[in-house]
């Protein structure tokens, strides 16, 4: 409430100095003052999970929000705000495949010059010995930088009970002449026993011994508000390492908080309504901004909360005075990124993860997720998935799979979780991610990046079907896939964060299993599991999937027949980027064009929307049956003994009579009909007949 007051205020005077301006004044006489600077501003992190390189170790990416930028912001602010307060509100570590302890974290903090931490599950996750080594290097008051206060309330110690570190700690600035109390407070480790093995917080407990519901409001209203009542603070700061949702919940049951800072979800900031019907503030680095929240005096003189700003660190430059400090931790990071996690035997084509077809590379993450966990099926988001390096060319065909290949493939961030599942909330999901497919010019599917494929099941995405009528074919082992029957389903957890995804019940998480929990138990950590154990992993297809244009009824056009036929070639690189005019990115009718098996309408074009008629689809499977070597022996009895052989064009005949005598394509009522179109499962039949020609 405070700060729209004092907007209104502002806004108020702006518009009676206007009114007093003589009337000779120009509205453009000068430009107007730059903003002045915040004489006292409350600085806020969170979710860094540990980038403090330039480039991440595992994939060799540019970081484009991490402590280096921090570091140039801060020094920025610094030279302009009077008095600063900095903190982090949580998981400001890494646990990745090269990870394991945070030196590189402590030294960025304590060379930034943060206030405070406030421990969360990721500073947990490091495990006793790591995790006291990073309390310790982070607090001491020998070192490189200045020491940071760990401050959190609901962290016990296992044995005594006690706080195990600061539940608060009061600090003070000054503002215009004035001392200001600012008490900040840390709530972050409610999470941790439903996000971690008991052995990785063994010496541990969270929460107060009455708070069997594990609500940070009741740490706040039981335990820490009566004691920062007797406290004389101007400004009460509570770092909650929870999600917008949490936060609302929180606010809502208590009082006498003027600022909250999030820790989980995007960069955000706004108001949130308290347990008295006041409005308080709130912030949300979101791990890719700094926040910026003024502290100002109102007109009696007492300290209240001002505006919030979003400071992007992608606008800034890397600290090079950090970077180099951190430049050794980072190179042993990535030394350890081309450590062996297991071997690739065979061909691997499609290295690439696509998000329109089925790939080798995603079928290799797909059945590591089956594998690792014993769920029935896979859904994993195409925009999760990366790409396996080229393969070397040593004679054998093998290669080392390294630590820095699985993150590369497995890009994902978010922990793994087993849910359960109906066949229906499996379907009605699929026809969600169909819905996130469109169409371009030239009948080609694109997008889909925030759709899944789902492994472990057969079926057919047809995007330009009617709503409920996307999803075709869907079976598990062989069987169609029943309604009312559950099914054990492995993904990453942020689905659970999808509006549109069905309620279910999580049955396990890898990071919270002692297998996987070390590396965050997300898509990577399961791929190196699996392919560490399994000896050499060969390009391996258990079950299939495929996104189409149309609808399962409708005409099959030129384009979808190529790309059909391409797929039972199995999808080989051609040489060229380009065929006709009018169809750009498509690898199937370059490499029909490249086959001769399309010619085109002579002029540049390929016609990719027009509907297949049944011979022109008869010409096409001649033409690739030539260039595969098939037997095209043919006497040109079968197309004689058609009705409406008058019909066939001169240039089909022969086509026609090998399609006919190999049961390519069958004959109507004793007719071709060679105008007709065919339908996507009419020709889905002739690609498997196909399939079987030697």
């Amino acid at each position: 409430m405070a700060r729209k007051s004092i907007l209104f205020r502002r806004l108020g005077a702006a518009l009676l100095a206007l009114l007093l301006l003589p009337a000779t004044a120009a509205w453009a006489a000068e430009p107007a003052p730059a903003e002045a600077a915040p004489a006292l501003a409350i600085y806020t992190t969170g979710d860094m999970a540990g980038r403090v390189g330039e480039t991440d170790p595992m994939t060799g990416q540019t970081e484009e929000n991490s402590y280096l930028k921090v570091a140039s912001a801060m020094a920025e602010e610094r030279q302009t705000v009077k008095s600063a307060l900095l903190l982090d509100s949580g998981d400001a570590v890494a646990n990745t495949l090269v990870s394991g302890s945070a030196a590189d974290t402590a030294l960025a903090l304590r060379t930034i010059g943060y206030d405070g931490l406030i421990p969360s599950v990721e500073e947990f996750r490091l495990g006793q010995g790591h995790r006291a080594a990073f309390f310790r290097d982070l607090t001491q008051e020998n070192g490189q930088g200045t020491p940071v206060k760990l401050i959190s309330a609901d962290w016990m110690d296992g044995e005594s009970g006690q706080n195990a570190a600061q539940p608060y700690h009061i600090y003070t600035r000054q503002l215009e002449g004035k001392e200001i109390r600012i008490a900040v407070v840390g709530l972050g480790t409610l999470e941790v026993p439903q996000s971690l093995p008991s052995y990785y917080y063994s010496d541990s407990k969270f929460g107060h011994t009455d708070n069997t519901g594990m609500s940070y409001a009741w740490e706040w209203n039981h335990w820490i508000w009566p004691q920062l009542e007797q406290q004389n603070c101007d400004l009460v700061v509570v770092c909650c390492h929870a999600d917008q949702e949490t936060l609302e919940e929180f606010a809502a049951q208590t009082a006498g908080i003027d600022l909250l800072v999030s820790g989980h979800g995007q960069a955000d900031m706004g108001t949130l309504e308290n347990r008295d019907g006041q409005m308080v503030s709130w912030v949300s680095s979101g791990g890719t901004t700094l926040t910026r929240t003024e502290v100002i005096l109102s007109d009696n003189g007492t300290p209240v909360i001002g505006e919030s700003q979003l400071l992007r660190l992608s606008d800034y430059e890397n600290d090079p005075a950090l970077a180099q400090a951190t430049a050794d931790g980072q190179k042993a990071q990535q030394a350890r990124a081309e450590q062996r996690a297991g071997t690739l035997s065979g061909n691997w084509t499609e290295t690439t993860a696509s998000a329109t077809r089925q790939t080798q590379a995603a079928d290799l993450v797909a059945r590591a997720m089956l594998w690792t966990s014993g769920a029935d099926a896979a859904l994993i988001t195409n925009g999760s998935l990366g790409y396996l390096p080229e393969q070397s060319s040593s004679g054998s065909g093998a290669r080392a799979l390294s630590l820095r290949d699985c993150a590369t493939l497995a890009s994902g961030d978010s922990p793994v979780v087993m849910v359960e599942l109906t066949g229906a909330q499996l379907e009605a999901w699929l026809e969600v991610c169909a819905g996130r497919y469109q169409v371009d010019e030239s009948g080609r599917v694109t997008g889909g990046q925030d759709a899944d494929f789902l492994y472990g099941m057969d079926y057919e995405l047809y995007v330009g079907g009617q709503p409920g009528q996307r999803v075709v074919n869907l079976t598990w082992q062989g069987q169609p896939v029943e309604g009312d029957r559950t099914y054990r389903v492995i993904l990453e957890e942020s689905h659970l964060y999808d509006d549109e995804f069905p309620s279910c019940t999580i049955l396990w998480s890898a990071a919270a299993d002692m297998q996987y929990a070390a590396t965050g138990g997300t898509m990577a950590s399961l791929l190196t599991a699996f392919t560490s154990r399994s000896g050499a992993v060969v390009p391996q297809r258990e079950s299939t999937w495929a996104v189409y244009a149309g609808a399962v009824d409708s005409p099959m056009t030129r384009l979808g027949f190529v790309e059909m036929l391409y797929e039972v070639a199995g999808q080989p690189k051609p040489g060229a980027n380009v065929a006709f005019a009018d169809v750009t990115g498509s690898d199937a009718v370059v490499w029909a064009a490249e086959k001769r098996i399309v010619s085109g309408d002579g002029k540049g074009m390929f016609l990719p929307q027009m509907e297949v008629t049944r011979e022109q689809a008869a010409a096409m499977l001649y033409n690739y049956a030539r260039a595969e070597g098939l037997d095209l022996t043919t006497d040109g009895s079968a197309v004689n003994a058609l009705s409406d052989r008058a019909s066939v064009s001169g240039w089909a005949v022969t086509a026609v009579d090998f399609c006919l005598r190999n049961g390519l394509l069958e004959p109507v009522n004793g007719q071709f009909q060679p105008s007709a179109t065919m339908t996507r499962a009419e020709v889905q039949r002739t690609m498997e007949v196909l399939k079987t020609l030697d």
